[in-house]
């Protein structure tokens, strides 16, 4: 079997950052056209259930992401870093910020960088912030996060979760090697990027309807 030689834990980071300032700068506004439209389609359908059909909506269409679509502007991004798993993470980022919409938040009106990189880190982020003295919930909550994380924090932080980023990109990677087997790689690439977004996804609504 060939080898995955995986990017750098600076490069993963660096590559996960721009992903999310890409889509907090970039697809603002589409974003909330998006969940504002979805909203005229499904009138009287409450935050909750508006979620939920953007979470299966998402892990659907991360499940048959391809190697470089929806890649777009992100040219700033090491070569190394596979192009399909920073589809994964667009999608994803892109989620949790229609999440974040749903429930009211903003780019103008929170901090939606540290917010989507907790997210994006999922159980990851919660053992960090264990780890600098901070005791959070079962689910890590917006407020909590408002309340005791603040920029310094944030860096260490960043510097705990990035080998856990490592870990997910070589599984990641290494699907994206299976997909090129025959019959028996299709499916498990599907399946692992559908279970990942469904586990941001419901930590998104969590995070944000707490």
């Amino acid at each position: 079997m060939k080898k995955i030689k995986l990017p750098s834990k600076e490069e993963l980071q660096k590559s996960l950052e721009t992903v999310i300032d890409y889509v907090i700068s970039t697809d603002s506004a589409t974003i909330e056209a998006y969940v504002n439209k979805l909203y005229e389609q499904n009138p009287g359908i409450s935050r909750d259930e508006l979620a939920k059909k953007i979470l299966h909506r998402k892990s659907i269409k991360n499940g048959f992401v391809g190697a470089i679509t929806g890649v777009g502007g992100l040219i700033t991004l090491p070569v190394s870093v596979p192009a399909d798993l920073v589809c994964s993470w667009r999608i994803q980022a892109t989620m949790a910020f229609s999440i974040a919409y749903i429930y009211g938040h903003t780019k103008d009106t929170t901090d939606l960088k540290t917010d989507l990189y907790i997210i994006m880190a999922g159980d990851s982020a919660k053992e960090a912030i264990k780890r600098f003295g901070i005791e959070v919930s079962k689910n890590i909550t917006k407020k909590a996060v408002d309340k005791y994380i603040t920029k310094d924090i944030m860096v260490k932080i960043w510097k705990v979760v990035g080998q856990k980023i490592i870990t997910k990109a070589g599984e990641k990677s290494m699907t994206s090697f299976m997909k090129l087997v025959p019959i028996a790689g299709a499916p498990v690439g599907f399946v692992f990027d559908w279970t990942a977004t469904q586990a941001v996804g419901k930590i998104a609504i969590k995070y944000y309807k707490g």
